[in-house]
């Protein structure tokens, strides 16, 4: 098999060593990589792939440790993630089991899960001194990701799904099978006589990505495969990076930040409507990085200031207009300010 493209996901075939080693060469910059491992197909194969290249690599490769989550959410999650242990105890790796504590939601289960999970995994991996976290995502979760946010009415940025390489919490976040679809993994793993576990939530109609997952088949059949989704959330990505290089240049001549105010000077208005979103997005982003961005609030908003008709708080921020200049600052606690766009 050759070499997987990330835009151009294969649809059959078994990893090879030559395969592998060209995945994880760019990870011996690290050294200390932790693996999340759920127990399934995905996720234990690549446990072991990456064990297997570090044996290859000796000394050159970076340590590798394991972490699985037990959401507590079925009577059997426990017993799984104990056999994430063992596999781990099999290739003498270090592992441990993170446990979700506390009362679970009634609904949202898969998303308030989905951000224990990693909330879980990254302080973990602070704790034991990783410089990298590595997952499982591959070509078809990439697919789905990009169908999810076009129906939920995402912006350029949301369809550029999931990327291969991110920095985030100060940890690299990496997803090495990104570029490889489910039925090689899936090759690869029953020829190398691995055990797994199927998480019976991946087959229940109730949650929205197991729909998704379903209609597949129809919009492959209309010319919507994986490849072509991967494709578009490629070209995306090339399409943000370079609007956001276009917004750090207009950032630095626009953008005067304060330790509690970002003001943003008139000129920001002879940017295009979609630098000018940008910018504002990036101001309240480093103002309330916590707070949660909807975009279409923010076209709302640029709407408006074009105008010269818009104060009020936006993303966790009170925006106004004051002697030609747009000043940001954060929202106080429990302000119940005018929403914009709602």
């Amino acid at each position: 098999m050759k070499a997987p493209d990330p835009a151009h996901p294969e649809a059959e075939g078994v990893l090879t060593v030559s395969d592998c080693d060209s995945l994880f060469e760019p990870f011996k910059s690290f050294d200390h990589i932790l693996v999340a491992v759920s127990g399934g197909v995905d996720s234990t194969l690549l446990l072991v792939l990456m064990h297997e290249w570090a044996q290859r690599c000796g000394v050159s490769a970076p340590k590798l440790s394991v972490a699985t989550v037990d959401h507590a959410l079925r009577p059997a999650s426990r017993g799984e993630a104990e056999s994430v242990r063992a596999l781990a105890a099999k290739l003498a790796l270090p592992a441990t089991v993170l446990t979700w504590q506390g009362d679970k939601p009634r609904t949202g289960v898969q998303a308030a899960a989905r951000e224990a999970r990693y909330r879980l995994l990254f302080d973990h991996a602070k704790a034991v001194g990783a410089d990298a976290l590595a997952v499982a995502h591959h070509a078809d979760d990439q697919s789905e990701t990009v169908l999810m946010r076009l129906c939920a009415g995402s912006g350029l940025d949301g369809l550029s799904g999931m990327q291969p390489r991110v920095f985030r919490e100060g940890l690299s976040l990496l997803r090495p099978l990104l570029g490889i679809g489910k039925q090689p993994l899936l090759a690869t793993a029953r020829g190398k006589g691995l055990d797994w576990v199927d998480d019976p939530s991946n087959f229940d109609d109730k949650f929205l990505r197991v729909r998704f997952r379903k209609g597949r088949e129809v919009l492959a059949s209309a010319g919507l495969d994986a490849v072509r989704l991967n494709r578009l959330a490629r070209r995306m990505a090339r399409a943000q990076d370079a609007l956001e290089q276009v917004t750090d240049r207009y950032w630095q001549n626009v953008a005067m930040v304060g330790h509690s105010e970002i003001v943003l000077s008139g000129s920001l208005f002879d940017a295009p409507d979609e630098i000018r979103i940008r910018l504002l997005m990036r101001a309240c982003a480093k103002l309330a990085p916590d707070a949660a961005q909807r975009l279409e609030r923010f076209e709302t908003l640029m709407t408006r200031l074009a105008k010269g008709d818009a104060n009020g708080s936006i993303a966790g921020c009170l925006v106004r207009m004051q002697k030609g200049q747009l000043r940001v600052t954060r929202e106080p606690p429990r302000r119940r300010g005018r929403k914009f766009g709602v």
